[in-house]
């Protein structure tokens, strides 16, 4: 009667058990584990046709994400874009004009400079080459990452070179009305 229990469990509800097993330490059991602390967590799921290397990125972020429960930051955001697409993002804090103060934050700037004060506000850049369907989709977690004082912007960037262009325009003043009786 054992021998037939256990094979029916090793048969059937075996990979079950090993899940259920893995709770304790969820990343480290299998893809279906980590994906369901993953969601329980508010953390994206990353779905790639790689061979499985997207469950073993799911799994390393959120061990992390575990480990720094206190912590989490714009460093953990930095540690998830780099593993998710390294050398291939940027996170840039943003600069606003004292003088346009009151308009705050229309005329927000990458450029930190004299008459300039740092805001709360980041630009997440993420290079062009990167599947724009994915980071969509990844989209609201990733600014769901940040502390709750940062306010993120998930943003596609490309590098452009100064081609040494210059423009100049000139122009005369005309009045024009219409004086037609109709």
């Amino acid at each position: 009667m054992a021998g037939i229990f256990t094979r029916i469990v090793q048969e059937g509800q075996l990979e079950q058990l090993n899940d259920i097993y893995s709770y304790g330490v969820p990343w480290q059991g299998s893809p279906t584990v980590v994906e369901r602390f993953t969601k329980l967590n508010g953390l994206a799921v990353l779905r790639r046709d790689d061979d499985g290397l997207s469950d073993k990125l799911m799994s390393i972020i959120y061990a992390n994400w575990e480990s720094m429960a206190s912590e989490r930051g714009v460093v953990f955001l930095q540690f998830v874009l780099d593993m998710l697409y390294p050398t291939q993002n940027e996170i840039v804090p943003l600069w606003h004009s004292k003088t346009l103060a009151s308009s705050y934050p229309r005329h927000v700037s990458e450029k930190q400079g004299q008459g300039r004060f740092l805001t709360s506000r980041v630009r997440i850049k993420i290079d062009v080459a990167v599947d724009i369907a994915e980071l969509s989709e990844l989209s609201p977690t990733i600014s769901r990452l940040v502390p709750w004082h940062i306010v993120p912007e998930v943003a596609v960037g490309f590098s452009t070179k100064d081609i040494g262009l210059t423009a100049a325009a000139a122009g005369h003043l005309y009045n024009v009305a219409n004086f037609s009786p109709y």
